[in-house]
């Protein structure tokens, strides 16, 4: 049987109220060998009952966490919408107490590590961390050679496809560095106890072609069939 892999949806309030999912993400479960099953922000609850029916997730990009009231907003946020946002700090807070294996992607990483109680950055050209390299394009990242992402991805250093403006500040507590770029940000992080729990700020669903981020999700969808 193929592993069913979760993915969360945005929700979207035009043209029409929606729950969208860009295809990139179901191609990337697809392509690695799971079923991709998207799922909507619900009602309080609901995040327990979905991951249930799944066996590992996929936390997606997309706008940005509202951290009121404990931090005012930069100016340049975007937020993403409240119901999508209580959603997915559920999903996370339930994955952080269960061995399910979870895959963040740019804003799935930073929601992973915000619920998890890291701080964010809210503006990186603001916190004077973006002098060598735009975060919005191509770029190259390093990765530590004893981390499980070094393991998975087989290199040390890789050009990924990027485009955030945010990032984590530092890595929560009982977790790891797994990769950083050229100026210092935060660029990956995992649960360091053999947990499938593993954040990337690019996007590898959008780079497919490239063997070491392909490599993400058939990790990922293997360690589904394990668990």
């Amino acid at each position: 049987m193929k592993p069913i892999i979760g993915i969360n949806g945005d929700v979207k309030t035009e043209p029409s109220p929606s729950i969208n999912v860009k295809l990139a993400y179901v191609d990337a479960v697809r392509r690695a060998g799971g079923i991709p099953l998207v799922l909507p922000a619900g009602e309080p609850g609901d995040a327990a009952a979905l991951l249930d029916r799944v066996d590992a997730m996929v936390l997606t990009g997309g706008g940005d966490i509202d951290t009121r009231p404990g931090m005012p907003l930069h100016p340049s946020v975007d937020l993403m919408d409240p119901r999508r946002q209580a959603f997915d700090m559920e999903l996370v807070r339930i994955l952080l107490g269960r061995p399910k294996p979870a895959l963040g992607i740019c804003l799935g990483m930073q929601m992973m590590a915000y619920a998890a109680g890291a701080p964010l950055l809210q503006h990186l050209p603001d916190a004077g961390l973006t002098a060598l390299l735009d975060h919005r394009a191509a770029h190259d990242v390093e990765i530590e050679r004893d981390s499980r992402l070094g393991a998975i991805m087989g290199v040390n250093r890789a050009t990924v496809v990027s485009h955030h403006h945010q990032g984590i500040a530092d890595v929560p507590s009982g977790f790891r560095v797994a990769a950083t770029a050229p100026d210092g940000v935060v660029e990956a992080f995992e649960a360091p106890d053999g947990m499938f729990f593993i954040g990337v700020q690019w996007h590898p669903e959008r780079d497919l072609d490239a063997p070491e981020t392909a490599r993400l999700f058939r990790a990922l969808v293997e360690a589904a069939r394990r668990k």
